[in-house]
């Protein structure tokens, strides 16, 4: 994997915009970005660019390396991406993603769960739970009142193993 490609994914997990990213290297390939001119092309408002980028900066991944006044009372803010570190980040992230899915698997081979019959993301209840809102009337879902079922534990454990082999295989592909 090429190390533009490994700083885009990087971004794109902070920010879970793509092509959003991709503009930003684009823009960046001396390394440096000024934050107006990134304002200006990606028509982010100044707030949502700072979030973002100060999100991206949390995780070592852009550097603020100062700023300077512009001569309008503002300042001109300097970021540069912080290739080094996308590598070890996205394996962080994929171990950590890993050690949740195995969790989420153990919980769910170990009791039962309910989903919101008409939206599963709706959702999602233990028996316990169920049985405590049977007491309250029929066991409805709290955001759309459509009747709960029960996950099937078989389909979400097969669906969790193949994405933990897929994380497997990419953490792989990195440490390769």
């Amino acid at each position: 994997m090429r190390d533009e490609d490994l700083i885009i994914l990087a971004l794109a997990v902070i920010s879970r915009d793509l092509e959003l990213v991709r503009r930003i290297v684009e823009l960046a390939n001396n390394g440096v970005i000024e934050e107006g001119e990134l304002q200006e092309t990606l028509k982010l408002s100044v707030t949502n660019l700072r979030v973002m980028l100060y999100q991206m900066q949390d995780f070592n991944l852009v550097i603020q390396l100062g700023a300077k006044e512009d001569g309008n009372g503002g300042y001109l803010s300097y970021w540069r991406i912080n290739k080094d570190v996308a590598k070890s980040f996205l394996l962080r992230r994929l171990k950590y993603t890993k050690s949740e899915l195995m969790k989420r698997k153990e919980e769910d081979l170990s009791g039962e769960y309910y989903v919101c019959a008409a939206d599963p993301s709706h959702a999602r209840l233990s028996f316990d739970e169920m049985i405590r809102s049977m007491g309250e009337g029929s066991p409805t879902c709290p955001v759309c009142g459509a009747m709960m079922e029960p996950v099937n534990k078989e389909e979400v454990v097969k669906l969790i193993d193949s994405m933990i082999e897929l994380i497997d295989r990419a953490i792989e592909t990195l440490e390769g």
